[in-house]
Order: C-alpha cells, then structure tokens, then sequence
C-alpha cells in the first residue's frame, strides 16, 4: 500500500478535491493507497511519513526537505486530473 499525502494551503478545498480524484485514479490503475490530505503548514512536517506528495506547482519547493529524504513528491497543474496523478504513480515507480 501506497500512503499518498495530498497538500494545498488551508488543506480543505483543493486537496480534499485532490484527494478524491486520486484515490479514483489509484484505483483505475489497481493501485492500493491510503491518501490524507492536509494544509501546507502540516504538510511540510508530515511529509517524510509519506511515500508520494501531491501538490500545486507554487507549493513545490515547500517540500524539498522531503525530497532529499527520498519522499517522491509531484506538482499538479489539474488538481482534478486523473492522468496527471497516475502519471505521478508511474514516475515514483508505484504503477508499471
């Protein structure tokens, strides 16, 4: 199982939206994952118990603590779009 961290900045509209849509595109692809979603400010402290991080492009660099601890973590430009978080599963490596 895959634990996907899903971030915006009040963490109630945008990744709540997030969320869903990625546990829809997680199971088209046969994918198990457990997804939270979460404002930045929480986000950025949680993120290294997490396998994958989704976030807005201008959140980015917010989580380069996390990268360097080998978090996986992906901008979306659609927060709504199924492709761009099975493409995000694919590049870290969770979905063939």
């Amino acid at each position: 199982m895959i634990k996907i961290l899903i971030c915006c900045a009040s963490g109630s509209g945008t990744s709540q939206l997030m969320a869903i849509t990625a546990q829809k595109a997680c199971k088209s692809v046969g994918v198990e994952a457990n997804v939270k979603h979460c404002p930045i400010a929480e986000g950025k402290s949680s993120a290294r118990n997490y396998d994958l991080v989704l976030t807005s492009p201008a959140f980015i660099k917010m989580f380069d603590s996390a990268k360097a601890a080998g978090v996986n973590v992906y901008p979306l430009k659609n927060p709504l779009s199924q492709d761009e978080i099975i493409a995000a599963l694919k590049a870290a490596g969770d979905v063939s």
